[in-house]
Parts: C-alpha cells; structure tokens; sequence
C-alpha cells in the first residue's frame, strides 16, 4: 500500500514537472508528502548556508503559516522529519533522450533535520 501511494505521488510529480515545468517547491512538496508518516505536511525552503538555522528550527518557526494554509487544523507544533537538497541545475532532454537523468535530489533522512551547514535547502514538517 505505502510503495503504490510513492509511486503514485512519483508518477505526479513527474506529470507535473512535464506539463508545467519543474518546480522545486512542487516537486519537494511531493517528495516530502510520499515519505510523510501521515498529518499535515509542508516542504518549506530552507537557506544553505553555514550556521544557518536548523530544519528543526525552520519547522518550528513554519507552524503558523501551515496552519494557516490548511485551515488551522492539526498540531500547534511543527517538527521535521525528512531533509532534501535540490539540485537546481538540471538537464534538458529532448521526449527521445533516454538513459539521461533530467534532475536530482539529496536524501538525508531524519539526521538532516539538525544539520545546520549548507545541506538541506527543503525542510519536510509535519504538524
């Protein structure tokens, strides 16, 4: 159940990135819905940076505009649990080009969410 609803919200992603563009914000959203362990969700964009804040602090500080996204619904907390870096420089293909990756990202998993140097620039929080 849980890898049909990844590779739905891939199959998305890619759709989306084909018929409108690539958006980072768009495709992070999707990335962090599909490794989300339920509730509300939010990519929010971080500064890669030195000693810039953590995403566990980003998240914290994000609460009052996700809840004002959904309703105000949910947690009054925010807490972060999955860190991406997009790599805005990305390739492009022709519909033949097979074989050639379009664009990437990093994984960093829970651990990222305390990483306060230039790693993370998409900060996954759940309320």
């Amino acid at each position: 159940m849980l890898n049909t609803m990844i590779l739905q919200l891939f199959i998305f992603s890619l759709a989306f990135v084909f018929n409108y563009g690539y958006d980072a914000d768009a495709i992070a959203q999707a990335a962090c819905a599909g490794s989300s362990p339920g509730g509300f969700v939010a990519a929010v964009r971080r500064d890669c940076g030195v000693n810039k804040p953590t995403c566990s602090t980003v998240c914290q500080n994000a609460i009052t505009g996700m809840r004002a996204i959904y309703g105000q619904q949910g947690s009054t907390n925010s807490t972060c649990f999955q860190a991406f870096h997009f790599y805005y420089k990305h390739a492009t293909l022709t519909p033949d080009e097979k074989g050639k990756p379009l664009m990437a990202m990093y994984r960093y998993g829970s651990s990222g969410c305390l990483n306060n140097n230039c790693g993370p620039n998409f900060c996954c929080c759940r309320a």
